[in-house]
């Protein structure tokens, strides 16, 4: 009991000396914008849904046990749709699959049009690339977000 009101008042007395410290205050900024008076624009990226055609393959075994790969006894094709990012300053163009996960598709996009770097993969190796400080002025913080 003795020991818990000794803690108790240590822990009391290093409360009141940590609140009663004063913190230094830094006044709130703001920035006032007039989107009327745009002084310059980044080059643009075209994006489109192309439809690729395709036909099924089917994996089928020869005469002498060899496997190989052969279009499907069904002949209907079908098409399978990619996003075609174009950049239309240099006439690159970059496939990225539907199936990629929106973030990702977000980020990408978005360091594309920041950094005005094409999309390329490996995508880790396209992020080193196309950081955000590149593009920030050294006073700017660069948040990840």
């Amino acid at each position: 009991m003795k020991y818990l009101s000794i803690l108790s008042l240590l822990l009391v007395a290093i409360l009141a000396i940590k609140c009663s410290t004063p913190k230094e205050v830094t006044p709130p900024s703001a920035k006032q914008l007039s989107p009327e008076n745009i002084t310059a624009y980044h080059k643009p990226i075209e994006m489109k849904i192309a439809w690729i055609p395709y036909k099924s393959l089917a994996l089928k075994q020869t005469k002498k046990n060899n496997w190989v790969m052969v279009e499907s006894d069904s002949t209907k094709e079908s098409a399978l749709p990619v996003i075609m990012v174009t950049y239309p300053a240099s006439n690159d163009t970059v496939w990225v699959q539907m199936n990629t996960k929106n973030d990702l598709l977000g980020k990408l996009i978005k360091h594309s049009l920041m950094t005005q770097q094409p999309i390329t993969r490996p995508y880790k190796e396209y992020f080193e690339l196309a950081q955000c400080s590149s593009c920030h002025p050294s006073d700017v913080k660069v948040s990840f977000d």
